[in-house]
């Protein structure tokens, strides 16, 4: 079960974190995907359905608990069988009774769908069918439960829930509703309610629990430390931190700028980033580090830097100068549109060629990390860009995916970005290669021909043996001389 998070209410008592926003996508038997998935034709049965509505109301009763007043639920499936759906909103409705369903049929009025179900019978993997839970035989109540019945539909608009089906516009199978908490009802009481039989009294207890208010559950749940692999911890930061000091002299950053939520990952003195979030989020992980594991949240705002980079150790990010702008003083400076794009056409941009006002305000700034703001006009938004500034240049320091998102907005072309000059490189090589190889083909293909057109010369048999005899003369006349010297040196 998904744990009760404590944080601080008005009066500073600890109090269970609640949700305004809850999605319940549930387990499901998946047979609303039939179309996509060939292994759930063989592995498809109607006990699939009957064992996975327990899950789903567990999880379901859970979420509804964690709801605050005023606050929805969207429970989904991708199933169309009425016992993982209808059956599960409906147990859920009559034991939440300051819970309500609300239509759907004002949201998305393009989309094909059906009205819930408010009527359907319960079939056993036996093949029987039930009307009704009286009816159920005793050998087949261990796994049919009253709440798969359709008892009491009609109170709880089941009709307000949506189904969608695959023949209506080439979709998947779905069920969706949307749950809404009442605002001026007090939480429910503990009602109970009769569950299918057990094999014994300790299983009917738990199952019984079930329908109690989970929030009491799990509250007196033991919490098991967690062995494995650890995140680096979440350190939030004081306003008189070191890595502040020279950072909020640099750029010039307000005091109302919110140091006490400012947070890094890491214990050593010279933190790599240095992130913000909300008083909330940073009174969740405080109070909860133990309870849940935290991967990442928040905004990163600067990061470590070298020396030579600018006077100030850390940089501002790109994707935190929406937020750090509207606290900062002298590092900010508002653009027009031509500066604007002056700046993200290329790499580097002189000082001397920006507008005489802008130039005068940045020709004497330090080298580093500067803001440059283009108000919004029309269809054009804000855009904050973190431009770098040199003693001459000025460049922007954005991905290059962000530059181009710029230039699409003010309406220019984007930029090709390195991996596409590397494409584009890549595939004019290999098409310079194939044409080589092809010239390369087709000149052996014509030598072919060529050789096939020459008329083929035959060799004269009386030429070749006068040439034969006249090699013949030539050896025995080279013998006869090697014979003379030999005689010549016996007789000396």
């Amino acid at each position: 079960r998904f744990p009760n998070l404590k944080v601080f209410d008005k009066n500073k008592n600890l109090v269970n974190l609640k949700y305004d926003r809850i999605l319940c996508d549930v387990p499901c038997t998946g047979d609303g995907t039939l179309r996509k998935n060939y292994a759930i034709w063989k592995k498809w049965n109607q006990g699939q359905a009957l064992g996975i509505h327990k899950l789903q109301r567990r999880i379901l009763l859970r979420g509804m608990d964690m709801l605050a007043e005023g606050g929805r639920i969207v429970y989904s499936t991708c199933s169309l069988n009425p016992i993982e759906n209808e059956a599960s909103i409906l147990s859920a409705l009559k034991n939440r009774p300051e819970f309500r369903l609300l239509p759907t049929s004002g949201y998305l009025p393009e989309l094909k769908r059906e009205p819930g179900l408010t009527s359907w019978k319960v079939m056993h993997s036996s093949g029987t069918w039930y009307d009704k839970f009286d009816d159920v035989e005793e050998k087949h109540r261990k796994s049919v439960s009253p709440t798969m019945f359709p008892d009491e539909a009609a109170e709880h608009n089941l009709q307000y829930c949506m189904r969608v089906y695959p023949h209506q516009q080439n979709t998947g199978g779905f069920f969706i509703c949307i749950i809404e908490r009442k605002e001026s009802e007090k939480a429910s009481p503990l009602v109970p309610e009769v569950e299918e039989a057990e094999e014994n009294v300790e299983e009917k207890t738990e199952e019984t629990n079930l329908h109690k208010n989970t929030n009491t559950l799990v509250d007196k749940m033991k919490w098991k430390t967690y062995h494995g692999y650890r995140e680096d911890p979440f350190i939030f930061l004081k306003r008189d931190a070191e890595c502040f000091k020279n950072l909020t002299e640099f750029y010039d950053i307000s005091d109302s700028f919110p140091y006490d939520t400012m947070f890094v990952r890491s214990v050593e003195t010279k933190q790599r980033n240095l992130s913000v979030s909300c008083a909330r989020i940073r009174d969740i992980i405080e109070q909860n580090e133990r309870k849940i594991k935290v991967i990442n949240c928040g905004l990163r705002l600067f990061s470590y830097c070298k020396e030579n980079f600018s006077s100030c150790c850390y940089r501002l990010l790109q994707e935190g100068a929406h937020f750090t702008a509207g606290f900062m003083g002298k590092k900010l400076f508002e653009v027009s549109v031509a500066d604007m794009v002056k700046v993200l056409a290329a790499e580097s941009c002189p000082k001397e060629s920006m507008e005489a006002a802008l130039y005068e305000k940045i020709k004497d700034v330090p080298q580093g990390i500067i803001v440059f703001h283009l108000k919004a006009a029309g269809t054009v938004p804000d855009i904050f860009a973190c431009v770098y500034n040199t003693e001459n240049n000025v460049k922007t320091y954005i991905t290059e995916d962000e530059k181009n998102h710029f230039r699409l907005i003010l309406g220019l072309e984007p930029l090709l970005t390195k991996r596409e000059l590397k494409k584009q490189k890549a595939i004019e090589h290999h098409r310079e290669k194939r044409q080589a190889t092809a010239e390369r083909v087709a000149a052996e293909q014509e030598e072919i021909a060529r050789k096939k057109l020459e008329p083929e010369v035959k060799p004269d048999p009386d030429d070749s043996d006068s040439h034969q005899q006249n090699n013949e003369s030539d050896k025995d006349v080279e013998s006869e001389e090697i014979k003379s010297e030999m005689v010549d040196e016996v007789q000396n």
